[in-house]
């Protein structure tokens, strides 16, 4: 077996802590947006910060079994800026460099960062 039962499982619990994620995001972009009237680019990037800190806790707790530590939030968060600057490339390369849909993009992203970010979480931050 090319990955370990254990890692696959892993993955498994990472992927369902990512869509509780996604689901904070926009559920916080909606209150801040539609019920405070903020402006969508603040309640967008608040709600990253929102949805980033219980993805951390989740997937310390949940996926990775392992202590806090603000050491672990800080890498957490490096990890979540490489995805972030990673996604900003493969966005940019696919839409401006190839002259594709940025759908293409967005499935690419959607491929390729959420194991990057597993397997650093996995083999760094929480190591």
């Amino acid at each position: 077996m090319l990955v370990s039962k254990e890692l696959f499982l892993k993955f498994i619990k990472y992927s369902v802590v990512g869509c509780i994620s996604i689901l904070i995001y926009f559920l916080s972009v909606f209150v801040l947006v539609e019920v405070f009237g903020k402006n969508p680019i603040f309640g967008s990037a608040v709600a990253f910060i929102i949805m980033s800190y219980f993805s951390f806790l989740l997937n310390r707790k949940f996926t990775f079994g392992s202590d806090f530590s603000y050491n672990k939030l800080l890498r957490f968060l490096a990890v979540s800026a490489v995805g972030f600057t990673l996604n900003f490339f493969i966005m940019f390369i696919v839409v401006n460099g190839f002259s594709l849909h940025y759908s293409i993009g967005e499935l690419v992203t959607t491929l390729v960062i959420p194991i990057i970010n597993f397997l650093l979480n996995n083999y760094w931050t929480f190591k």
